[in-house]
Formats: C-alpha cells, sequence, structure tokens
C-alpha cells in the first residue's frame, strides 16, 4: 500500500488525526485532507462524526435547522430570480422606449441618428 491509502484507511478506521498522520508520513495535513476529501467523493462515503463537527460548528448541526437554512436560501434565491426577471422587463421597455424616440427623431428632424454598419468615425 502506498502512503496516500494508509493515511486515508489509518483516518477512517483508526480515526487518526490530521496532524499525527502528517508526522507519521510525512505530508502536510491539507495533502492528507484533499487525499480524504477526494477519496470519499470518488467512494461516495458520507463526512465522518469529526469532519461533520468541524466542517459545521459554524451553524447548528442539527438536520432541522440545516433544512430550514437550506430552505430560506431557495426562498432567498426565488425572490432574487423574481427580482431580476422585474428588472429585465424595465430595461426591455426602457429599450422600446428609447428605440422608439430615435425613430420619431429621425423622421421628424430628417437626420440619421444610428450608426451605419461600416461606416467611418468621423475626423476630429
Amino acid at each position: 500500500m502506498d502512503i496516500k491509502t494508509q493515511a486515508i484507511t489509518e483516518y477512517l478506521t483508526k480515526g487518526t488525526g490530521y496532524r499525527k498522520l502528517a508526522a507519521k508520513y510525512g505530508v502536510s495535513r491539507t495533502t492528507i485532507n484533499k487525499w480524504l476529501m477526494i477519496h470519499q467523493g470518488i467512494h461516495n462515503i458520507p463526512p465522518t462524526e469529526k469532519q461533520q463537527k468541524y466542517y459545521l460548528s459554524g451553524i447548528n448541526s442539527k438536520p432541522e435547522n440545516i433544512a430550514a437554512t437550506a430552505f430560506k436560501d431557495q426562498q432567498d434565491l426565488i425572490q432574487k430570480v423574481a427580482l431580476l426577471e422585474k428588472q429585465l422587463a424595465w430595461e426591455k421597455l426602457r429599450a422600446d422606449a428609447l428605440d422608439t424616440m430615435i425613430n420619431i427623431a429621425e423622421e421628424q428632424l430628417q437626420i440619421s441618428i444610428r450608426k451605419k454598419p461600416g461606416s467611418q468615425q468621423s475626423q476630429k
């Protein structure tokens, strides 16, 4: 077995900490953490209790609180999408109004306001 496999196996079976594994195998804690995350992701292994305690320590880790947080985040996203759709509709309406103003100005003043494709810029 290579160092990587030994470190992962020891962490998952014995619960040895990152610091001890790093000292034992001569690699950094970050490297061991990355190896473990990749291994758990590939083999669909859920996080250990230590990992859950560490990663979820910033929030209350009760399942109902996590679900409530996820639901609140989802509602926030729905509200944000609705707001952005409203802004988009307003900007489309504004663009149509400006386009209409330009058309009327071109007709009444008999001047071309829009840049023609391929035209040269005037020399100042």
